[in-house]
């Protein structure tokens, strides 16, 4: 089971109190403690807050650490664990109330700079940003920031009179390999040399060979953007007379992901004609007509999972794809450079 900590970071003028850096607290984190063992290792920073309970994560808090200095920022990280394991869950901020502003956008755009000016210098440019500053309601100026043991979060939510930061840190569990023997970022090369196998892609920013997962004969493609793996998948091959079977297969495939991987965060089937829904003799085929598909997936912090069953023209398509979260930015800047190219 995934565990992961949220630091939530309230920025304050600096004060006179006991102060730690906020790049060695967060290295300093042990992201598998508990509650206890949390308060126990930060006894001289750590103090009781009011108990807020989050009934959406399940998590409570009861202890704050003040002091963490970022830049000229000093922020107060709150303590979130799970309420029936009391195992350190996220550790969480909330400002007391919204800052009020006469020109929210312009003093937002300002601190955000400040904030950028910060952490970019710690952390490198983000892996993820987006500015969104054009809606009527809600805007926002998001990043996110992978390393190797956390990921850190900005979410800035202004509204026409105020606006909302939070800086989070979420521990990331160290898991070696992110898919097969290969982790996101790796290149071409060093996963031909940690696989073994020969390539049977002529395509630059593709490595692909043959295998069996689950017993199931499939293609294992391994997929780069700019020399740096960023998706994966199994495409499977089996053969069944009765299409239905491809139904099993999938069925299978999301068992075996969920004792690896836990309860998918979705799995339903999508029905776009439903001729067949009342015959389900006919699942199988109404699949293979595109009429019907099947999708189960897991969301986790680093890596997003996909299960698929889905076809068109008579033929089925059964796949597992991976895909890096750090990477989403550089995919989609490389998809629109190219079809820039073909314009």
């Amino acid at each position: 089971m995934r565990k992961y900590f949220i630091i939530s970071m309230m920025c304050l003028s600096m004060s006179l109190s006991a102060q730690t850096d906020f790049l060695q607290f967060i290295n300093s984190v042990d992201w598998n403690s508990t509650e206890n063992d949390f308060v126990t290792k930060y006894s001289s920073q750590v103090t009781p807050r009011n108990h807020y309970y989050s009934d959406y994560n399940k998590t409570k808090t009861d202890f704050e650490v003040a002091g963490i200095v970022l830049g000229d920022k000093e922020c107060t990280a709150s303590v979130f664990v799970d309420s029936a394991s009391l195992k350190l869950e996220s550790l969480s901020f909330s400002f007391g109330k919204v800052e009020k502003s006469e020109n929210a956008l312009e003093d937002a755009i300002k601190f955000s700079n400040e904030m950028d000016n910060l952490l970019i210098p710690l952390f490198g440019e983000p892996d993820k940003r987006k500015d969104e500053l054009d809606s009527k309601y809600v805007n926002s100026l998001d990043r996110t920031w992978y390393k190797d043991n956390y990921l850190i979060e900005v979410r800035y939510m202004i509204f026409s009179d105020s606006h909302l930061y939070s800086l989070s840190v979420k521990g990331i569990e160290n898991k070696g390999a992110d898919f097969r023997v290969a982790k996101w970022g790796d290149s071409k090369k060093i996963v031909m040399q940690k696989e073994g196998k020969t390539d049977l892609s002529t395509i630059d920013n593709l490595y692909l060979f043959s295998d069996f997962v689950a017993g199931i004969s499939c293609d294992v493609a391994y997929i780069f953007t700019n020399d740096k793996l960023t998706m994966a998948k199994y495409l499977f091959n089996p053969t069944h007379s009765n299409k239905n079977d491809f139904i099993k297969d999938f069925r299978e495939l999301v068992n075996l992901m969920t004792e690896k991987y836990g309860k998918p965060d979705y799995n339903a089937p999508e029905w776009r004609n439903s001729l067949y829904k009342d015959d389900p003799d006919d699942y199988g085929f109404a699949v293979s007509l595109g009429h019907l598909s099947y999708s189960a997936g897991w969301l986790g912090e680093t890596t997003g999972i996909t299960v698929a069953l889905y076809g068109e023209n008579y033929k089925i398509s059964l796949i597992i794809q991976y895909v890096s979260k750090k990477y989403e930015g550089l995919r989609e800047k490389t998809n629109i450079q190219s079809k820039i190219k073909d314009l």
